[in-house]
């Protein structure tokens, strides 16, 4: 930065930039401010001077392989990290962005409650980083994404501005919505100060059901129709290389895997599992209790486990919808929370996947979200007015292009 920083943010608060290189380069200053002032006051400074900043958490999401043209800063936010209010009999919570997921969940489980936000290593996966990405995992469909579950926030915009969006509370109404906006926005238009989320009970009892199973199931749509009315909390199918990170014995694995997971009172749960028997027959595997809940973590971590990626979302809540797609090169390596809409397809090796292979997922009702190490061709044209209306609000929050990404 060519002028000099404001008193609160001299050498105390500069960090080595290298630990914050990508695609094998390191931005000129490195920041990570202890409070939402110091925040804000380095993005006024580097609007001021025309400084590129890339916001990080604990940087398990940022795409290291890819950095925009202009990165002059690093601002970690991971120092803003304290609960700041938790109502437990309003089932609330209001915390810095820097807190990770396992802070939050470990404060929660004591009172039998939980932040159902998902994202892979979420022992140092942030909540501000959770938000900017809306991350999730197998549970979307029952939990939500995480712009379903965040009732207020306090905001940086790129020039230092701090707003107030949303509530505290879950009847909250006043205002635009321009937390929910963020999320996804990857810390582009703004960024996560602090955030208050509504919780949920913890569930009486957590089973999961693991299953070996073939092609030739796969594409018996008959066979699955019973699972959307069952109501599950989550249906992931697997490729062989994504299973192997299962916490399974060796040898257990076919072609594919499903996982099934129930989280409910118990008796409904025990109801759960026998109908599940009767269309299924028993699993190869079963695991309930803290053994579950790792298992779910270890189906969110499998999204980053495997590279290059290309990730889609899609409204068929049917396994079937894959046979057309595990004929193809790299049938076995995928991730598909089915009931969430997410398919995580891992191609052979990285380049450029050419537009009619895209065709092929666009044909079957799949939408490309990202794509990491893999250079998507879109077959779908209203994929520009999508660019072209980020492209707008961009303009609007941080016309001089402050806040930066990497990645697509």
């Amino acid at each position: 930065m060519s002028r000099a920083l404001p008193s609160m943010l001299d050498a105390e608060r500069t960090v080595d930039p290298a630990g914050y290189a990508l695609g094998g380069r390191a931005p000129r200053m490195a920041l990570k401010p202890g409070s939402a002032d110091e925040a804000a006051l380095a993005l006024e400074a580097a609007t001021r001077d025309h400084a590129a900043v890339i916001a990080w958490g604990a940087g398990t999401r940022i795409a290291r392989d890819r950095v925009p043209e202009r990165y002059d800063i690093a601002l970690d936010l991971s120092g803003l990290d304290r609960i700041l209010e938790y109502n437990p009999e309003d089932f609330t919570l209001t915390a810095e962005c820097g807190a990770t997921l396992a802070t939050l969940r470990q404060t929660l489980a004591a009172r039998g409650q939980e932040l159902p936000l998902e994202s892979p290593q979420a022992a140092r996966a942030t909540l501000g980083g959770t938000l900017a990405a809306n991350a999730s995992g197998p549970r979307r469909l029952r939990f939500g994404a995480p712009r379903d579950r965040i009732l207020g926030a306090r905001i940086a915009l790129a020039d230092g501005t701090r707003i107030k969006s949303g509530g505290k509370v879950v009847k909250n109404v006043a205002g635009y919505a321009l937390h929910r906006l963020l999320c996804g926005a990857r810390g582009r238009w703004g960024l996560f100060l602090e955030a208050s989320l509504k919780l949920a009970p913890g569930a009486e009892s957590r089973v999961a059901l693991l299953y070996s199973i073939g092609a030739g199931e796969i594409a018996d749509a008959e066979r699955w129709r019973f699972l959307p009315r069952l109501e599950p909390a989550f249906v992931t199918v697997l490729g062989a290389q994504a299973a192997q990170e299962l916490p399974l014995q060796a040898g257990l694995i076919p072609p594919f895997a499903m996982v099934i997971g129930l989280e409910d009172d118990a008796a409904w749960v025990a109801e759960q599992e026998r109908i599940i028997a009767e269309h299924l027959g028993l699993p190869i595997a079963r695991l309930e209790g803290e053994a579950q809940a790792a298992l779910v973590q270890k189906l969110t971590d499998a999204e980053l486990h495997l590279s290059p990626r290309v990730s889609f979302t899609s409204a068929h809540n049917n396994p079937a919808i894959l046979a057309p797609l595990i004929s193809t090169e790299g049938a076995g390596q995928f991730v598909h929370h089915v009931l969430a809409g997410r398919l995580h397809w891992y191609p052979r090796a990285s380049g450029t996947m050419p537009a009619e292979g895209s065709a092929l997922f666009a044909a079957f009702g799949f939408t490309v979200i990202e794509s990491v190490g893999v250079r998507y061709e879109p077959a779908e044209p209203a994929e520009g007015a999508i660019l072209a209306l980020r492209a707008r609000i961009g303009e609007a929050l941080d016309p001089i292009g402050t806040l930066q990404v990497p990645g697509r």
